[in-house]
Order: C-alpha cells, then structure tokens, then sequence
C-alpha cells in the first residue's frame, strides 16, 4: 500500500473512529453494569450466595428494613456492605448507614452500644442489635422482627422436670439458649406457688418430671387444655414399680386420648452408628407434616417410650366410618365422669416413628436384648404425636379464670412425645436433634412458616490431596508446563532459522 497525504488522513480518521466507538463501548458497558447486575457462585454450598430459606423470608417483607452499623474500621465495613449487599439485590429497600461511635460517645453508650461494628436492625417499628456478622445471625434478627407477638414458652417446675435454666446433662440450658435467639422468651413456673397459667403462655411444657403432680396442678393443666392452649409434654418410660407411674398425669392423658406404653423402645440398628446402648433409637424417615417439612436428617433418642391412641378415642371406627350423632350423644354420655371427654376434639398425627425392625422391650434392660413374641411390642413405634383441634368462641368462654387459650389462634396444638432426653444438654449436639425441636417449637407457637435458618458449612476451604495426586499436581507444573514451554520455544527458533 502507497503512502501519501490521502491514506494518511485516512488511517488518522479510522484511528480516531476507532478511539471514539472503543470509549463509547466502554461507557455503555459502565452504564449497564450500574443497572444490571450479573453475579455467579461457583462455591460448594453457595457460600457467597443467600441460601433458600434466607430468600423466602426476604420475599415476605412488606416494609422497609433499616440497618445502622456503629463502626469506623474500613475492613468492618467492607464485610457488613458484602453481606448487606447480598440482601438488598433482593430487597432493595433495605437501607445501611455507618455511624462513626466516636464521633457522640455519649449517644453511643446511650444505644448501649457495646462492640466495634454492632448493628441495630429496625423493621416496623421494632429494632433489635446484632453483634454478630453473619446470614445466621442477621436472617434470625429480622425473622424476630417480623413476628407481631412475642412468643412465651412457660416450663413447668416442682417436680423434678428438665430445667431450662441449669447446666446439668439432665436440663435444657444449651436448647433454651437456642430458643432465645430465635426470639422467644423463655419462663418456668411453679404452678404449686402461683395456682394459675399466665395469660400470655404461647406453649406451656412440661418436660419429664420425676415428682407427682398435685391434683390442684393437673386441674390447672386441664383446664389449660380445655381452653385450648398449646402444649408440649415431654414423657419419660413408665416406672411402674412407682405408684403413680404419670405422675399424677394419667387425667391429663385421659383428655388427650393417649397412653404411654410399658417399657423402653429398642433399637438393633443403632450400632451401625456406633452406639453400643440398646435403649437408644433413631428415626430416618419423617411423615408429610409441617413439622418435617424439607426435614431429612436422623434423629437420636435414648430411653424413649412409646406412644399409642386410647381405645375409647372417638373420632370414627377403623373404617374412617364418621360416627352418627346419635352414638356420638351415648358415647359422649357413658364417658360423662371421665376428662377424656373432649377426645373426639382433637386430630391425631405420629409424626416421630422408629423403624419396623425396633421393638418395645418390656423386660429389664441388660447389655444384650433379644425380642421376645410373648412379651415385647413389634414397631413401628410411634414416639411423637401431634394432636390439634378447631376452638370456637363457645369453647373459649367456657375456661376457667385461671386458664386462658392462645390468642389470635383458633387451632390448638399439642405434641407429646415418649423421650426429652434428645433435647438435653447431652444430646442435643446429636444429628438433627436440635432442628427438630426447634420445628417443634415454631409450630406449637403457629410460626412454622419458617422453621430453621441453618449455619452452612464451608466445605471448599480446604484442598485435601493424597500424595499421589500431590505428586501429580506438582509433575504438571514442574515437568510438563516448562517442556511445553522449551519445546514451543525451539519450534519457533527452528522455523525462523530456516527461513
């Protein structure tokens, strides 16, 4: 090509054509990368992404979210913007505001404003501190937020229960602990002491107990009942060398329509997980209920007792057969005296059963067990029953003074389960036993919409290679990667040698 005036000016224009279409790409690129944002986690769990749960309760949002970081230290900053960040590509109206803490100290201690980077999360009103960064932490604040009531779990105490508040391997303290930070309070009462059920108690439980029940008490816990309050007991195998092996809670039994069984369930599959006990059980398979929902991991509970329906239940024959009202009015007549009167009220579910090869053993427990046709129960066994009922207007006023049913529900909820050893500060750290009764949790107090905000695991931070692969890895980039480079070179060195 000959070069003159002509083809200069050309080149020059094409030049400044290219520079101006190269800038103007540019800028409409910065332009939609502002608009439009396009992000891809290749991590194992998603570790940089929302997980599902997360974004299921961003999505029942209906207000603003506002969020208050008190910190000035750039590296805080950087990971609350992160995180933050991942929720407001979801909701955008989530706003973050960094406040400098030494800018007013004395508003500052005002706020109760304790470390570097604390966080005050206000949604409708309601505000809540968050002294920990991270998605557990900040998803459970804003599910506290949203309920529109607090939600009191009452334990009973006086007789030899499970303490939510003591830190022997028998108690509670580890779960309640867990309770708490999932926005529930968490009281005991000693209805001995106080002869009445407060007004406000979402579940009341009564959680193993060791000592018999007054029959003043077991009047309170019915009429509780009867009101149509919530209920988790948490029963224990029957002693029946004792007296009273329920504890004085057999009428309580009666009105529910269930009865603990004889013995402890035995489960021959649990050694293949290591756990030489044979009064241990485990459950892997879950019915469809909003208990278990999404639920699939295995559950452990040792010494539990099973959990039957009482013949004289009345909500219909084997057959689902409904019972006519007729036999409903002589039936309901004939059980007049007793306080299993109201059965026919309640729905029954297991929702907690072991597998078909455990059985109830009946005999005292040695190092060996084996089933016996004569004496033992074949399982399934049912360990957990859920019970609900529809309570009208009718029913609630008919409560005593001293009992008042959950407010704003018309359905009551009751579990009773055969073991509360899986929640005690021994075993709770076993398999999914602390998911499980926090689902348990959520749903006696009408908030299983969402069950558990669940801690992921970081499975990708470390690279574990076996000296081979090791050996392998390390060929590659001595070896193979500097001959490939050598042998390109001397290709290219012979060709223009020849040329």
């Amino acid at each position: 090509m000959d070069i003159n005036n002509s083809s200069t000016k050309h080149l020059k224009w094409q030049n400044i054509l290219f520079t101006v279409l190269f800038l103007t790409i540019i800028g409409l690129l910065a332009f939609l990368s502002n608009r439009y944002v396009y992000l891809a986690d290749w991590t194992v769990n998603n570790q940089n992404s929302l997980n599902e749960i997360s974004l299921q309760l961003l999505e029942t949002l209906d207000a603003p979210v506002e969020i208050i970081s008190y910190t000035n230290n750039s590296r805080i900053k950087q990971s609350v913007r992160e995180l933050i960040g991942r929720y407001q590509q979801l909701k955008p109206d989530i706003s973050l505001t960094f406040i400098n803490p030494n800018a007013d100290p004395e508003k500052i201690r005002s706020l109760n404003i304790v470390v570097d980077g604390e966080m005050i999360v206000s949604y409708q009103g309601r505000q809540e501190h968050l002294t920990e960064l991270s998605e557990q932490d900040l998803s459970n604040t804003i599910h506290r937020l949203m309920r529109a009531q607090e939600r009191t779990i009452v334990f009973t105490q006086g007789h030899g229960e499970r303490s939510p508040e003591r830190e022997a391997n028998f108690d509670l303290n580890t779960f309640t602990r867990h309770l708490i930070k999932q926005g529930f309070l968490v009281e005991t009462l000693n209805l001995a002491r106080k002869m009445s059920i407060p007004e406000n108690v979402s579940v009341l439980v009564i959680a193993g107990p060791q000592a018999t029940f007054l029959p003043g008490e077991v009047r309170l816990i019915i009429d509780y009942v009867k009101a149509g309050g919530n209920l988790l007991w948490l029963g224990e195998p029957l002693q029946i060398e004792k007296n009273q092996p329920m504890h004085g809670l057999l009428p309580l039994s009666e009105l529910l329509g269930i009865e603990f069984l004889d013995g402890v369930v035995v489960d021959p599959t649990t050694q293949q997980y290591g756990i030489t006990r044979p009064d241990y059980a485990i459950v892997t398979d879950y019915p469809r209920h909003p208990i278990n929902n999404g639920f699939s991991t295995v559950t452990l509970f040792p010494q539990a007792a099973g959990i039957e329906r009482l013949p004289t239940y009345l909500d219909g024959d084997e057959e689902g057969h409904e019972i006519s009202d007729k036999e409903e009015d002589n039936a309901e007549q004939s059980l007049k005296s007793l306080p299993s009167s109201l059965n026919r009220h309640f729905d029954m579910t297991p929702f907690l059963t072991t597998i078909e090869r455990s059985w109830i053993e009946t005999s005292p427990l040695k190092d060996r067990v084996h089933f016996s046709d004569l004496l033992d129960i074949v399982g399934p066994i049912t360990i957990g029953m859920v019970l609900s009922r529809q309570i009208d207007n009718e029913l609630t006023q008919k409560s005593t003074s001293n009992s008042t049913p959950l407010s704003n529900s018309k359905e009551q909820r009751i579990i009773v389960m055969g073991d509360g050893d899986f929640l005690s500060n021994t075993f709770l750290g076993n398999a999914g036993n602390l998911s499980m009764g926090m689902n348990i949790f959520n749903w006696l107090s009408h908030d299983e919409q969402f069950i558990i905000i669940p801690t992921r695991i970081k499975d990708d931070i470390v690279l574990d290679l076996s000296p081979v692969e090791l050996s392998l890895l390390g060929g590659f980039f001595l070896f193979i990667i500097p001959g490939l480079l050598i042998l390109t070179g001397s290709i290219i060195w012979f060709k223009r040698r020849n040329r």
